[in-house]
C-alpha cells in the first residue's frame, strides 16, 4: 500500500501527507490544552499548523529541486508520521520559525554553483540567517554550517566570507536609523545572549522514549547506507550529501541546546532525516520491508489510540 502510494508522485500522496500533518499538529494541541490552556490557544495552534506545512514543503523542494532525487515521495509520508510521534507538550514558535529561517538560509547556500554568478544565493543565505538570529540570538553560530557548505562547494574564500556577513551590516544600518528617527525605538544593545539549558529531551515515559529512539535509529541507518552509496556517486552528490549532513549537524545542535522540553527543536532533525531517505527506500528491492518500517511507523505514532481501543 505504502509504496504504491508514495513510491512515485501522486496527488493522493501529498493529500495524505498533508492530512496526516495537520491531524498530528491537532492532536499534539489537545496534548496541551491539557496540560495549559494558555499554552494551547486557538492563535498558537493556527500559526503551529502553518508552520508545519512550510516545514513539509521545505521538505519536498530540497528533495525536488537541489538533491537530485528520484521519483518517490518517501519523505512526506516519514516527516508526517515522525512529527506525529514528536512528544509535544508545548509550541516553541520562535525557535521553530528560527529553524525554519535557517533552513531559508540552507537552501539558499546550496545553490551556489562554480559556474554561475553566486553572490545573490550566498547574499541571501547571510540574510536569511541574520533574521534568524533575531528570533534564536544563539543561531549566530550557524554561520559555520553556511561557510561549511562553501567549503565542500570549493567557493570559501574572504570574498564569499564578506558576502554572508554582510547583510549583518545593512541590517544594522536600517536599525540604527530607525533607532535614531523612532522614539523608543529598541536598540541593538537591548539583544542579549541568553544561553539555552542542555537538554536532550529524553522522557521518562516508555512510550514516547520509544517514538524519539526510532527515529533516531531511521536516520543512522539511512545515514550509513548513504556512505556506502557515495563510492558509486558522482561528485555533485557527494558534495549535496556532506552539506545535508552539516545541515544534520546543525539539527543536533538544535536539539541538544534548544532548551529543557523543547521538542520542536526536532522538527529540523525530521527534515534532513525525511530529505535523506526517499532515495534509501527507493533503493530496496524488497518492498515488503519498506511496508513493514511504514507500518512499524504508524504503529508507534498510534499507539496511545490502539491501546484505548483495545484496553
Amino acid at each position: 500500500m505504502f509504496t504504491r502510494i508514495f513510491g512515485k508522485t501522486t496527488f493522493l500522496g501529498y493529500f495524505i501527507a498533508f492530512t496526516l500533518l495537520l491531524l498530528a499538529v491537532n492532536s499534539h494541541n489537545k496534548t496541551i490544552l491539557l496540560n495549559n490552556s494558555l499554552e494551547g490557544s486557538t492563535l498558537k495552534l493556527s500559526v503551529a499548523g502553518i508552520l508545519s506545512v512550510i516545514s513539509l514543503i521545505f521538505v519536498e523542494w530540497t528533495v525536488r529541486r537541489q538533491l537530485l532525487f528520484q521519483t518517490g515521495s518517501y519523505h512526506l509520508l516519514l516527516f508526517s508520521l515522525f512529527f506525529w510521534i514528536l512528544p509535544i507538550n508545548r509550541w516553541d514558535l520562535w525557535l521553530w520559525i528560527a529553524s525554519l529561517l535557517l533552513w531559508l538560509s540552507f537552501i539558499n547556500i546550496i545553490k551556489v554553483d562554480a559556474n554561475t554568478n553566486s553572490n545573490n544565493f550566498i547574499f541571501n543565505a547571510g540574510f536569511w540567517l541574520v533574521f534568524s538570529i533575531f528570533f534564536k540570538v544563539d543561531f549566530f553560530y550557524f554561520y559555520l554550517t553556511i561557510w561549511g557548505v562553501l567549503y565542500f562547494k570549493g567557493q570559501l574564500n574572504f570574498k564569499n566570507i564578506f558576502i554572508t556577513l554582510l547583510p549583518v551590516f545593512c541590517i544594522s544600518v536600517i536599525w540604527l536609523s530607525l533607532f535614531i528617527l523612532i522614539t523608543k525605538f529598541p536598540s541593538l544593545q537591548t539583544a542579549n545572549v541568553i544561553p539555552s539549558n542542555f537538554s536532550f529531551l529524553w522522557s521518562e515515559l516508555y512510550s514516547e522514549s520509544l517514538g524519539l529512539f526510532f527515529v533516531i535509529i531511521t536516520i543512522t541507518l539511512v545515514v550509513l547506507k548513504y556512505f556506502r552509496m557515495l563510492i558509486y556517486s558522482r561528485n555533485s552528490q557527494k558534495v549535496n550529501f556532506y552539506s545535508t549532513i552539516l545541515i544534520l549537524l546543525s539539527s543536533i545542535i538544535i536539539i541538544l541546546f534548544g532548551g529543557s522540553g523543547n521538542v520542536i527543536s526536532w522538527v529540523s532533525f525530521l527534515m534532513v532525516t525525511s530529505i535523506l531517505s526517499t532515495q534509501y527506500f527507493e533503493s530496496f528491492k524488497r518492498k515488503w520491508l519498506v511496508e513493514l518500517f511504514f507500518t512499524i511507523c504508524f504503529l508507534v505514532a498510534f499507539q496511545n489510540e490502539i491501546n484505548s481501543i483495545l484496553f
